[in-house]
């Protein structure tokens, strides 16, 4: 039974759904369920760079739109580096590439065996990224030899 209605939204406490006029509805206590016309809205988003070699340089890879957290980091390559590492940090106003706070415990190998998915482990507690921060690859070591690298950083909506 709704307990709010207007002629713009209703609340459905039972459920614990807005509805809007528009056809947008959102799920209070059920993120998961969050819809926009009648479509289920995805709550992580995946950042994907690819095409990284030895002659890479550390780089801006995704300047926020909205409030996210990283909740995952992977890298993939053809060919490995000789001793090469990748941070993920996050930068916030005019931080410049390194400046950042890093979000991972340690750096990933860039060294290991070919076309084998690596993770990277992350900080207790990740940076809230808000709109307009930024998240950084920072590429370090000896590159020497790195083709046809692949970092993806998975997003969590907050």
């Amino acid at each position: 039974m709704a307990q709010f209605n207007s002629s713009m939204c209703s609340y459905d406490d039972k459920t614990g759904t807005w509805t809007m006029k528009g056809a947008v509805a959102v799920n209070s206590t059920l993120p998961d369920s969050i819809k926009a016309g009648g479509v289920k809205l995805p709550q992580t988003l995946n950042i994907s760079v690819s095409g990284l070699v030895a002659a890479s340089t550390s780089l801006s890879a995704f300047v926020a739109d909205n409030a996210y957290q990283i909740v995952g980091v992977q890298a993939v390559f053809g060919t490995p580096s000789t001793s090469g590492t990748l941070q993920v940090e996050v930068a916030t106003g005019t931080q410049a590439v390194g400046g950042g706070a890093n979000q991972l415990t340690g750096a990933v190998s860039l060294a290991g065996a070919a076309n084998t998915v690596v993770g990277g482990t992350l900080i207790a507690s990740p940076t809230q990224i808000a709109s307009g921060d930024r998240i950084n690859l920072i590429l370090a070591g000896t590159l020497t030899s790195l083709a046809n690298c692949c970092v993806t950083i998975t997003l969590q909506r907050v």
